[in-house]
């Protein structure tokens, strides 16, 4: 019962039910001492006149009624009294209409208590149709505000400051009008999400397809020489390689971004993955003439999956590496300190101009400046991607001709 007490509402009802209660039961008791008092009077006036002739009569006996009066008769003597008067017919059967004070008594009461009803049933009776209407008044707001969501309007927010029920069922429509609007914010992201995406796709894969088809028509129509049926299948091996390259790093930032894929974080080295990634790219440095140089300080260990955040590495570095010169060079340094684990990786490369720079990490993006005709654009979009799934941010400052500096950050919790 304890639990329901919570409601300010009952609190109230019950507080006022008790006092209307309190109320009634002094009210009877004052009109029934009222009532009582008037008997006693009445009585003594009739007493008074009986007892006034009977010492008229007998003036010996005055000593004898006085006692009669005031004192409890012996069971003897109430005995004969009740013999006496029943030869005159004077019995508890008889009407109280013979008893006149008695009689006035009885009505007296009998309309005090009705009255009293009648008026403690109207107090009660109006209490009770405000204290509901005030209830159903908010569950009328409550079934709008439902309402409100089935049509779509989310904005509508049921108020309740005051503590039990009410305001617990008001902090749940509130917070489930919230997961409703959240859930059909991401169905329509999603649903967005998977119009670019396929967009994209068949954007990035129209080329080298028409490319592939264009070149078996000619072998398969044409006589061909050799050298040049060689020249036509090697085009068309680098085509499939792209495409294949292409859509399994679609896919990848597909189910990042649609966060299909779970990220395993173990507390484990962060300079072995970053220098896993710088192994993973030594031949490709190696023949743009580009040196990476690790400025490993300090041993940092750092909770990441390891597969996913060297990809993420990779495809950075990779991209510095294809837009440095030859002689260039590719600085990363990992910092820790109490507040967060910071990666920099800075090349010497030709810059991205400022204009592009809001823009690099968009899928497909490719910068007007870029000296790289055969650039994508995806493998930034999946780096992003895969950071923040680390709960990290990356960002990256760069001056043209100068070179370029990507900062990943991951904040301690």
């Amino acid at each position: 019962m304890k639990r329901y007490f919570i409601n300010s509402g009952l609190k109230i009802s019950t507080a006022v039910l008790l006092l209307l209660m309190t109320l009634f039961l002094l009210i009877t008791c004052l009109c029934l001492k009222t009532h009582n008092d008037n008997l006693k009077a009445d009585y003594i006036k009739s007493l008074g006149a009986i007892s006034a002739r009977v010492v008229e009569k007998n003036p010996e006996m005055e000593k004898e009624i006085i006692p009669l009066i005031t004192k409890e008769v012996s069971k003897e003597e109430a005995t004969r009294g009740s013999v006496f008067l029943k030869q005159y017919g004077l019995t508890e059967s008889v009407e109280d209409e013979l008893f006149p004070y008695v009689n006035r008594a009885i009505v007296k009461n009998n309309y005090s208590i009705i009255l009293i009803f009648i008026i403690m049933a109207a107090i009660l009776f109006t209490l009770n149709y405000f204290q509901y209407g005030f209830f159903y008044k908010r569950i009328r707001s409550l079934t709008f505000a439902a309402k409100k969501v089935v049509e779509g309007d989310y904005d509508i927010a049921i108020n309740e400051n005051k503590e039990g029920d009410f305001s617990k069922l008001a902090i749940s429509f509130n917070s489930m009008r919230g997961i409703i609007r959240s859930n059909l914010s991401d169905l329509r992201r999603e649903k967005q999400f998977l119009v670019e995406l396929l967009s994209d796709i068949s954007h990035q894969l129209k080329t080298p397809l028409s490319s592939v088809i264009l070149y078996n028509d000619i072998m398969l129509t044409k006589q061909l020489p050799s050298k040049q049926r060689e020249d036509f299948l090697l085009n068309n091996q680098n085509q499939l390689e792209k495409m294949n390259w292409l859509i399994k790093n679609i896919l990848k930032l597909a189910k990042l971004d649609a966060k299909a894929i779970e990220i395993v974080k173990e507390k484990q080295s962060l300079n072995e993955t970053l220098q896993d990634a710088i192994d993973a790219l030594e031949s490709k440095a190696y023949d743009a003439q580009v040196v990476i140089d690790f400025k490993e300080k300090e041993e940092i260990a750092f909770k990441h999956d390891r597969l996913w955040l060297e990809e993420a590495l990779i495809n950075i570095i990779k991209n510095g590496i294809e837009h440095t010169p030859c002689g260039g060079t590719i600085d990363l340094e990992l910092f820790e300190n109490p507040l967060y684990t910071r990666i920099t990786i800075e090349d010497t490369g030709e810059g991205i101009n400022e204009a592009d720079l809001p823009n690099i990490f968009k899928r497909f993006y490719k910068a007007k400046t870029s000296k790289k005709s055969d650039s994508i654009g995806i493998g930034l979009a999946l780096s992003k991607s895969i950071v923040e799934a680390h709960n990290g941010m990356i960002e990256v400052r760069s001056k043209m001709e100068v070179g370029t500096r990507f900062i990943i950050t991951f904040v301690k919790c």
